[in-house]
C-alpha cells in the first residue's frame, strides 16, 4: 500500500520541528533540574549563595512566596519599573524552574553558618 506524500512529508518534517521545538527550551528545564547549578549563576549579582555584599538584594533567606512574585513580575511582558536586566534573564525559565529557584533560595540562610557560629 503506497504511502501519501502529506504523511511522507509529515515523517521527513518530523525529526527537524521535534528539534526545534526542543532546542527552545533550555536543558535543565525538568524535572532533572540541578538547582545548584542553576542558581549558582545568580551569584554573579547577587554575591555566593545568593548574600549580596553590595547594593544588589540578597535572594538568600527570603520568603518563597516574595522571591516567586518578583522572578514572575520580572518574566511577565510588563517588568517591574527600573529593572536592568533580570527581565532578560528569566525570560528563558519556565515557571516551575522559578518555582525551584525561589524554594532554592528562601530555604538558605541568609547569614552563612560560619558567620553566625563566630568563625
Amino acid at each position: 500500500m503506497p504511502m501519501s506524500l502529506s504523511l511522507v512529508g509529515r515523517l521527513l518534517f518530523a525529526p527537524a520541528l521535534l528539534a526545534a521545538s526542543s532546542a527552545a527550551a533550555p536543558a535543565w528545564a525538568s524535572s532533572t533540574l540541578d538547582i545548584k547549578t542553576v542558581a549558582s549563576s545568580c551569584a554573579n549579582c547577587h554575591g555566593p549563595d545568593g548574600r549580596s555584599t553590595t547594593i544588589i538584594p540578597s535572594l538568600a533567606g527570603r520568603p518563597q512566596a516574595a522571591l516567586l512574585e518578583q522572578l514572575r513580575a520580572f518574566a511577565s511582558d510588563n517588568p517591574p519599573a527600573g529593572t536592568t536586566i533580570m527581565n532578560r534573564l528569566v525570560k528563558g525559565y519556565q515557571d516551575a524552574d522559578l518555582q525551584a529557584l525561589a524554594q532554592y533560595f528562601s530555604t538558605l540562610p541568609s547569614t552563612p553558618v560560619s558567620m553566625a557560629q563566630g568563625r
